[in-house]
């Protein structure tokens, strides 16, 4: 398989990640042609499913003693069946045909949503969100849209993120400033592997369209409302999402894992 979509999902005690991954996978198939898909999960959330072009499995959980399951994401290179991936979370869903990415992308070794939207698709740099990342001077990439392809340049991104995993205790209290994370996010992981590599940024590819609609309430600036939900009123029309009366057409990372769309 050349190019495809890959994510982790691994379900805890108050998520079902295999759920999210078929809705993901479903829009995902709907909306491409390009459209193979793999997901790497555990034993215990090992599932099957038409929409899901390969399950893999892993044998060496090494966040199986968490609550939050990041401890693997490092592994993404390793796992992913594809000469060209393109990294997600499952609990996103595609909204608009993306093929036309590949055409860009293939270009490069590693390309990250740098910042995000809301759901005015307004650019929004700084949230309250990543005050890690402004005080330990970051680059404000999200791995829940990432993309890299099999080469020497990616397999050093990962082998740093790995070491930062594997070594997080020493890392968090040694290399960042005012990081109080019991386990690894894959975000803080994934940034300061970056600065590691790149602390220039010379390297960083920031396509406009390469970034998600991110359904936080302080990105969306709605922490005045009492339930953002209620205020936006997720909907469809056939296979559309509206957000107010807005269609979403980038790639929607709702975050709420029991978000019901109407």
């Amino acid at each position: 398989m050349h190019k495809g979509f890959l994510w982790f999902a691994q379900n805890n005690e108050t998520t079902d990640y295999v759920e999210l991954s078929i809705k993901l996978a479903k829009s995902i198939k709907y909306c491409n042609k390009e459209n193979k898909i793999c997901v790497v999960t555990d034993k215990a959330s090992a599932f099957e499913h038409p929409a899901v072009d390969l399950v893999k499995v892993m044998h060496n959980d090494e966040s199986a003693e968490h609550s939050t399951k990041w401890a693997n994401e490092y592994k993404a290179f390793a796992v992913s069946p594809f000469t060209h991936t393109i990294k997600l979370e499952s609990d996103m869903l595609w909204s608009t045909n993306t093929d036309w990415w590949w055409y860009h992308l293939w270009q490069h070794n590693l390309v990250f949503s740098v910042n995000c939207r809301n759901y005015k698709d307004e650019l929004v740099i700084d949230t309250p969100y990543r005050k890690l990342w402004q005080t330990n001077q970051l680059p404000n990439i999200y791995n829940g849209l990432m993309y890299f392809r099999k080469s020497t340049w990616a397999q050093k991104f990962f082998k740093t993120a790995e070491y930062i995993t594997k070594n997080w205790k020493h890392v968090r209290t040694t290399m960042l400033i005012d990081c109080h994370d019991t386990y690894p996010s894959t975000d803080v992981v994934y940034a300061l592997a970056y600065r590691l590599i790149d602390p220039t940024n010379q390297y960083l590819i920031d396509y406009e369209w390469f970034k998600f609609l991110h359904h936080k309430p302080a990105v969306n600036n709605l922490q005045h409302v009492k339930n953002q939900n209620e205020y936006l009123y997720p909907n469809r029309s056939g296979e559309n999402i509206y957000l107010g009366d807005s269609r979403i057409t980038r790639v929607w990372h709702y975050h709420e894992k029991d978000l019901y769309v109407r």
